[in-house]
């Protein structure tokens, strides 16, 4: 648990959602969305493009981004977002599957993120915090990427109507 792992995956060999070996998933794939979820996201693996294993990531309800793996360019950080005290960043795992650690940065603040795997391919992060931008660490390299926030749609709406 050096990196921030967790033991278990999403999905995994009973849930036949792993990816393979020709970057697809194992088993059938029904359309559920099985995955991890909170208050305010859930992220599920999915069939991309040619069969290849992917990552759909919702954010209060709406979709928000789609990590194929195996695309032209590989990114081990895919994406990172923030809402009111939380932060949440995701990615592609590194070529051998390589530990991946993340930390939410802030004025004066640095809060390491537990780290989930989603599959075999993509891992996702999260951390109650108010942050500004994300750090990803592998044993052979660094990323760093500002947050973006979202907010629920209804206070949107809310404030339009206005």
């Amino acid at each position: 648990m050096e990196w921030g792992l967790t033991e278990s995956t999403v999905g995994g060999p009973d849930g036949g959602r792993d990816a393979g070996p020709d970057g697809g998933l194992d088993g059938g794939l029904n359309g559920g969305l099985d995955g991890l979820a909170a208050d305010h996201y859930r992220v599920c693996l999915a069939r991309g493009i040619h069969g290849r294993a992917a990552l759909e990531v919702y954010v209060h309800d709406g979709l928000y981004d789609v990590a194929v793996a195996d695309g032209l360019l590989r990114a081990l950080l895919r994406g990172a977002v923030q809402g009111r005290g939380w932060a949440l960043a995701w990615g592609e795992l590194p070529p051998g599957g390589a530990a991946v650690r993340v930390s939410f940065t802030g004025r004066r603040l640095e809060v390491p993120a537990e780290v989930t795997l989603v599959g075999k391919r993509f891992w996702v992060a999260e951390a109650e915090a108010r942050a500004r931008s994300v750090v990803v660490t592998t044993p052979s390299e660094r990323v760093a990427a500002r947050l973006r926030t979202v907010r629920r749609r209804t206070d949107r709406v809310r404030r339009a109507g206005r």
